[in-house]
């Protein structure tokens, strides 16, 4: 395609073929054939997209991280796989862009009702029983080695 003297499609007919277009355009320098106004919507949601997936991994890791402090005695085989594989999404979004670290503590903060609720149906324990704000610091949400352990005190 290194021929390319305009797009072959618009945005909204092809959208494989016209991001390979605008790829392509790039490479060649022809700034002034670039759909700008939809590139940059496309590099903004990327973002966006980004930084849900974090949001849902972080809601997970949360909701069984809850579960496992507050049924200590019933510990699923799913919850600690589902812990697991959140963490291991987290993972992989971090090494990709190392920035969305610093995003951590909000997202998850954002999450908390969420993975709460997520806890509560999970353990069938009352969601009032779990802490109002997110118990966890962002540096043992990513910890693989971290469960919260449980004290009688704490709750059932």
């Amino acid at each position: 395609m290194d021929r390319l003297e305009v797009p072959r499609v618009g945005y909204e007919e092809d959208f494989v073929l016209w991001l390979e277009d605008q790829a392509e355009l790039l490479r060649m320098g022809k700034f002034e054939l670039l759909d700008v106004d939809n590139l940059i919507d496309e590099l903004e949601g990327a973002v966006r997209a980004d930084r849900s997936e974090l949001e849902g991994h972080l809601e997970y890791i949360t909701a069984y991280l809850l579960s496992l402090q507050l049924r200590p005695r019933y510990k699923p085989r799913h919850w600690c796989i589902k812990l697991n594989d959140a963490r291991f999404g987290v993972e992989l979004l971090i090494a990709d862009s190392p920035s969305l670290v610093a995003d951590i503590p909000e997202l998850a903060a954002r999450r908390y009702a969420e993975a709460r609720r997520r806890a509560a149906w999970e353990t069938r324990l009352p969601e009032s029983i779990f802490p109002a704000a997110l118990p966890y610091s962002a540096a043992q949400l990513l910890d693989d080695d971290f469960v919260p352990s449980y004290s009688p005190d704490e709750g059932p």
